[in-house]
């Protein structure tokens, strides 16, 4: 579920740059600090949130919020929806990293820590690179927003299983 959070990663910080209008090249120094800043307070919120409710519940709001997000960074010619699209994808982000990785090492006895922690950076690394592989195939064929879009469309495949996940006995 996670990596397809990371796929939208991936495409942010890869192609953004190249999205932008050039009059606006200014602003994507500050939107990729912006959306790993607000992976980080996100992070910390859903941490205190799941520790008292449980990390199950944050991963559906965390996948939406990364796809809203994206689908909102769509509108590349206007420099206020790619600061309000990159900066909602960056909190969906840090609550879906938060969420999937406690989720994971909760159904572990503690001996299999190592395994989660490399099967989920596993995911998130891949995640990153097909992002970027499949925007890029994508994007020369329907542009930058359209990709975007469609991206953000893609991301949505993993609210069925986070959904079916949220409502198992285990989760």
């Amino acid at each position: 579920m996670f990596a397809t959070t990371a796929l939208g990663a991936g495409v942010i910080v890869t192609f953004l740059p190249l999205a932008v209008p050039a009059s606006m090249s200014g602003l994507v120094a500050g939107v990729l600090f912006l959306q790993p800043a607000a992976a980080t307070a996100a992070r910390w919120c859903a941490g205190r949130i799941g520790d008292r409710r449980g990390a199950a519940g944050l991963v559906l709001p965390g996948l939406l919020l990364s796809a809203a997000g994206l689908l909102v960074t769509a509108a590349t010619g206007s420099a206020v929806a790619v600061l309000a699209g990159v900066t909602l994808f960056g909190i969906g982000f840090g609550i879906a990293q938060n969420a999937t990785l406690a989720v994971m090492y909760a159904r572990v006895p503690a001996s299999g820590y190592g395994t989660v922690s490399a099967l989920w950076n596993v995911a998130y690394d891949a995640g990153m690179g097909a992002g970027a592989v499949g925007y890029g195939a994508i994007a020369a064929r329907t542009g930058y927003p359209a990709a975007f879009a469609l991206t953000a469309a893609v991301m949505l495949l993993a609210l069925w299983p986070a959904f079916r996940d949220r409502r198992s006995p285990a989760a």
